[in-house]
């Protein structure tokens, strides 16, 4: 990517070269064996890599294994959170860079996580059911502990879909302290022809740590409102709006955030894309 940055900050203005505009650059390797009787087993690992570096990320993006039957997925290993497809599904610009979803919603949650068992049930009349543990740092304390339940459901143009989460974390500057925090989201997808009008709500409350400086007690909530547009087979426009309301507006300030893309398909493998992203923050 190309790109500019205009901030109000310390950090002033910059323009340079970037990867992972659009999606994270990263290698997909991803199999599976036929066990019989409708059972199979599967992995996945994702390494990260920066394209206009090439420095090697140093966490994997993914990486699990798991069984599939009739009876649903069973996930172990480092992987994404339930509250990852719920408000996922409803963020226009695909989780990409300059999402709002991801840098105004998702700033506060987890949507990976380590040491982590995930289960997603099969569709029982549309509805779709996905419950996570996370083992977190095994030290023997809780620390890094998570937990979630989700729920969806599909039915023709309609997708509804609400998660829950609990998380441990370690204090940073009072090491014998676990603290807690919860985050819920509600999300909603409509589809009119080719143009997909989106809805997401998320509240939060409590101890968020981004080690080794950063770390925070707060609580609010953020709404999205968005639509993704393929006007064809070539053509696609994404745009989205957050805004958020923090209780405290310190640490973390109340704002408000808009994204506007667009795609042309060079081919099914191939994009050209353009973005436009402002967040206007109150403090």
């Amino acid at each position: 990517n190309i790109e500019h940055l205009r901030a109000s900050g310390a950090g002033g203005n910059r323009t340079g070269v970037s990867s992972g505009g659009l999606n994270n650059s990263r290698f997909n390797i991803s199999g599976f064996e036929e066990l019989g009787n409708g059972n199979r087993a599967m992995f996945t690992i994702e390494p990260m890599f920066s394209a206009d570096t090439g420095a090697q990320s140093a966490q994997f993006r993914q990486s699990f294994v798991g069984l599939k039957g009739n009876w649903g997925t069973l996930t172990l290993g480092r992987q994404f959170t339930p509250s990852f497809w719920i408000a996922g599904y409803a963020d226009p610009s695909y989780a990409a860079a300059f999402s709002m979803v991801n840098n105004m919603q998702f700033f506060y949650s987890s949507y990976r996580v380590d040491n982590a068992v995930n289960y997603t049930s099969p569709s029982f009349g549309g509805f779709t059911v996905r419950a996570m543990y996370g083992a977190g740092a095994e030290d023997g304390t809780r620390s890094g502990r998570f937990l979630s339940a989700s729920l969806e459901y599909r039915n023709g143009p309609l997708y509804l879909g609400a998660v829950s989460q609990l998380q441990r974390t370690r204090d940073i500057f009072q090491s014998s302290q676990i603290r807690t925090a919860r985050d819920n989201f509600v999300s909603m997808v409509y589809r009119v022809g080719n143009l997909e009008p989106t809805i997401s709500f998320h509240n939060y409350s409590g101890y968020y740590a981004y080690p080794p400086y950063v770390a925070f007690d707060s609580q609010g909530w953020d709404v999205q409102a968005g639509v993704r547009w393929k006007i064809n087979d070539r053509h696609r426009i994404f745009a989205s709006l957050v805004h958020r309301h923090d209780d405290h507006n310190q640490a973390i300030s109340n704002a408000t955030g808009g994204v506007l893309g667009y795609i042309y398909s060079l081919s099914r493998r191939t994009d050209l894309y353009g973005t436009v992203a402002h967040v206007q923050h109150r403090n």
